[in-house]
């Protein structure tokens, strides 16, 4: 059922859910200010099996997009918590995140995908200034406006250097994103984000995954095989076999 307020603010639809939150569309009614209202289920079917661990996320999210100030980052406005919701207002971008584009469009192109690249590098050279490594850039986790400009946005699992969140020994991520200390558990700074944009940007130029299958076998090849050559098939020059290696 559709909540008709969270916070001060008025529900007016929900925009999409994962397996532990919910996305609303919100209005602050004081000066109509359009938002979205991320909020964490408490349904007691955490996916995780740790409530605790899924609460000390979420506000760490809201800790690590409330520091950053970028373009290329959908802001966060405000943090509350009350009887009923833990919610996060962030600012409300319209359009579509980059996973819905590429099944529509497997191939962007050079300039486009490069020009999203140059974006999502710009944001995340802001990211890890304050610290923060996201642990999870992916397509899904990339808007794209109207105009095509980027922003970053879920930093459920981020951690953040000088919060000690999260766990160094926790394994958390999407598998064919995740660079090879990611799968073994040790410390993590930005570096493990651009192993991600460089699986990225194989699939923009290349139209499929670098590493598929089961997440074992996708854990396997990361750390024992490099990516199939993508200027095999025709589709880029040989460069950029060096570029996303």
């Amino acid at each position: 059922m559709l909540p008709q307020r969270i916070g001060r603010y008025d529900v007016s639809a929900e925009l999409g859910r994962g397996a532990t939150s919910i996305v609303y569309k919100g209005v602050d009614p004081a000066i109509g200010r359009v938002v979205a209202l991320k909020t964490l289920k408490r349904d007691g079917s955490d996916a995780d099996g740790d409530a605790d661990a899924i609460l000390l996320r979420f506000r760490n999210e809201a800790r690590a997009i409330g520091r950053l100030r970028h373009p290329g980052i959908v802001a966060v406005d405000e943090f509350g918590e009350d009887g009923l919701h833990s919610w996060i207002a962030m600012e409300y971008v319209e359009g579509s995140n980059l996973d819905d584009v590429l099944v529509r469009t497997p191939l962007l192109g050079q300039p486009r995908a490069l020009a999203i690249m140059d974006e999502l590098l710009d944001a995340l050279g802001c990211v890890h200034r304050e610290g923060i490594c996201h642990r999870d850039v992916k397509p899904a986790n990339i808007l794209l406006t109207p105009a095509g400009r980027v922003k970053l946005t879920d930093f459920g699992v981020a951690r953040l250097r000088d919060l000690g969140l999260t766990r160094v020994s926790t394994i958390i991520g999407t598998p064919a994103f995740m660079a090879p200390e990611q799968f073994k558990g040790g410390a993590l700074d930005g570096r493990a984000d651009l192993f991600a944009c460089g699986v990225l940007l194989y699939m923009l130029l290349g139209g499929r995954r670098p590493f598929s299958g089961a997440p074992a076998a996708v854990m396997h090849q990361i750390l024992n095989e490099d990516p199939p050559s993508l200027s095999e098939p025709g589709v880029v020059g040989p460069a950029f076999d060096d570029v996303v290696a």
